[in-house]
């Protein structure tokens, strides 16, 4: 098949640094074109091909004139892209699709973030046959319908390239790996370390979304010394270092994340997870088996005793048969099969 992959254009594919969608998406590119699949890719700067052609595309500026402007180029760049493909997997804006969806070419619109009603309907009211939706976990697409029309494809990682870790490293520590953010909860990662006397390491950036720089400075660099040390960005070889090393992998989230990736990487490495019981964190964690689930603070404090209890080899294995790149392609190409076979 001619498959059509558009992304948003905010971080190149693959990403550098941070970018967990964005890593999904090479992730499943580099899958199918190794399964004979030709992958077109519509992505932002500094993002690699994938066998087929790679337009890039860049982010609208702020005013009213400019984005409408790049929205319009962008129908006009991309429709050779849209005409010559036999399915579309849209993981980018669906404002931007209004030449797509006008189209007969069959389309999956792929959501990375939290879905509503609202944004299937915008799609449903331009196209009702073939098209399809993806979500990454059921607790993202709760309650959303037309039903028959959604399916749950988890987040994946590149289980070989993550090695695991029979054990952790000789010194005992607690792993962050996120943005460094109130929503994904840094503040009580390093209240949580400091009440068990372990050592924390925070690997992540510090977003340019209003608030986030004013958080850091009045809730993390206060904080941070010999027992509490801010790694800054990672990369995938400081990452596979950061989470292998780990007694345990801190994910104390505060808002509906709908399948983070770096829960899978920890798990690949061996690393269990700590993680407060909200969205996807259930669907992802075996209480006792591969983490622990808790309700609050104490909850957490209580479980970085428990964890090394842990068979991290039991984490491994979860990775390995619920969150491979191969499980995450066949989700996807499920979804376009089911669409390919409806009428004309």
């Amino acid at each position: 098949m001619k498959i059509l992959v558009i992304a948003d254009p905010k971080l190149p594919i693959p990403p550098l640094h941070y970018g967990g969608a964005e890593r999904t998406i090479a992730y499943l590119c580099a899958e199918l074109q190794r399964c004979g699949h030709e992958v077109d890719l519509i992505a932002g700067p500094g993002s690699q091909p994938y066998g087929g052609r790679l337009l890039v595309h860049h982010l609208p500026g702020r005013g009213l004139p400019d984005r409408a402007f790049r929205k319009l180029l962008f129908q006009v760049r991309t429709l050779p892209s849209l005409l010559r493909a036999d399915v579309i997997l849209n993981f980018g804006r669906l404002d931007y699709l209004e030449t797509a969806l006008r189209l007969r070419t069959p389309i999956v619109c792929c959501f990375q973030n939290p879905l509503t009603q609202g944004e299937l309907d915008w799609v449903l009211r331009r196209r009702r046959d073939k098209v399809a939706f993806v979500g990454v976990s059921h607790a993202q697409v709760a309650g959303l319908g037309p039903s028959e029309l959604i399916s749950v494809v988890h987040n994946a990682t590149d289980v070989e390239r993550l090695c695991f870790s029979p054990k952790p490293g000789p010194e005992p520590y607690l792993a962050f790996l996120g943005r460094i953010t109130a929503n994904k909860g840094a503040d009580t990662a390093v209240s949580v370390a400091r009440r068990t006397g372990m050592k924390l390491l925070l690997g992540g950036s510090i977003s340019d979304e209003p608030g986030d720089r004013e958080f850091f400075e009045s809730e993390i660099r206060p904080s941070l010394g010999p027992s509490i040390e801010w790694l800054g960005p990672v990369d995938d070889v400081a990452k596979q270092e950061l989470l292998s090393g780990a007694t345990a992998l801190l994910f104390p989230i505060r808002w509906p994340e709908p399948c983070a990736l770096v829960m899978s990487e920890s798990l690949a490495c061996g690393t269990p997870v700590i993680a407060l019981r909200c969205a996807s964190t259930p669907e992802v964690i075996e209480h006792g088996v591969t983490g622990y689930l808790c309700d609050s603070e104490d909850e957490m404090v209580a479980a970085v005793g428990e964890v090394s209890t842990i068979d991290r080899s039991l984490c491994r294995r979860s990775a390995e048969e619920r969150f491979s790149v191969e499980a995450l392609t066949q989700g996807y190409l499920k979804a376009i099969e089911s669409l390919l076979r409806e009428p004309s």
